[in-house]
């Protein structure tokens, strides 16, 4: 079945709206509490981007806090699988028990690992090969034309690049929903039934994701605008850090939460589903 932005959005809405309280259970436990827990245990790390303009100033802030913050992304991270998945499996066809999609969510969590690795090693090695390509060509370009020209054609290589590297993140972007909708469990296999089931309709989701992600983006400018003027006001204590971690934890939270519904709603047009459970999407 072809790609359909407007009813992959509102079948995302409404999944999210007939499941909005368990969904906030989940999301809650696994995005908004460990965003506070951040902004409790470390508030100080909130100050980086606060910091003079002094490379050795950063340097030695980050010298004292860079291991437990790299220990946090790592825990972060995982609960994010985990709590995503969850959140899929609770608003699939299954339909399971907040502790059975949160087993769905831990049971995801090795196959989603993997298939992470094999996506940040080939971007990696890729991005290795192609920025060395670029730097040949804007080298032969400058001999012949000079600097001006290399380096528009290097500026020009890097987006289409950076563009190349969204279109496939895109494309592999229900991998989480087929390891969890599907059980598979094989890294790769479930990165080539991402890119499979998304082959025919490609640059529509690429469009709708950029679509979202200049929604989200204006969205956040206006909201966190508005709401840093309150952390402000706060000050530059605990008191401040954990409004700001609080607002971090809900705004992701949401976002969590209507993307796993996206996910769904995708995964289920693209790859199909039974005849009925299409009519318990509503009920």
């Amino acid at each position: 079945m072809p790609f359909n932005m407007n009813r992959t959005w509102s079948q995302a809405i409404a999944l999210v709206r007939a499941n909005f309280q368990l969904l906030a259970v989940i999301a809650g436990v696994f995005l908004l509490l460990p965003s506070l827990l951040f902004a409790i245990m470390m508030p100080d790390t909130i100050d980086w981007v606060q910091l003079s303009q002094d490379p050795e100033a950063l340097a030695a802030a980050m010298g004292g806090t860079i291991v437990p913050l790299l220990t946090y992304a790592l825990i972060g991270f995982l609960l994010q699988i985990v709590g995503y998945g969850a959140m899929i499996a609770l608003i699939g066809d299954s339909r399971p028990t907040v502790g059975e999609a949160i087993a769905h969510g831990v049971r995801s969590m090795p196959t989603v690992i993997g298939a992470t690795l094999l996506f940040v090693l080939a971007y990696g090695v890729i991005m290795l090969l192609l920025s060395a390509l670029i730097g040949l060509l804007s080298a032969a370009a400058a001999a012949i034309g000079g600097a001006a020209v290399s380096g528009v054609i290097a500026i020009v290589l890097m987006a289409v690049l950076f563009a190349a590297v969204l279109y496939v993140s895109a494309r592999l972007s229900l991998t989480l929903a087929v390891v969890v909708l599907e059980g598979e469990r094989n890294p790769v296999t479930a990165l080539r039934r991402s890119w499979r089931i998304t082959k025919t309709s490609g640059g529509a989701i690429f469009g709708f994701y950029v679509l979202l992600a200049i929604a989200y983006f204006v969205i956040s400018l206006l909201l966190f605008g508005l709401l840093g003027v309150v952390g402000a006001a706060l000050g530059e204590g605990a008191a401040s850090a954990l409004f700001m971690g609080l607002v971090n934890g809900i705004v992701g939270a949401l976002v969590a939460m209507v993307m796993s519904g996206v996910f769904v709603s995708m995964h289920q047009q693209l790859a199909g589903r039974p005849a009925e459970a299409i009519g318990r999407t509503f009920e």
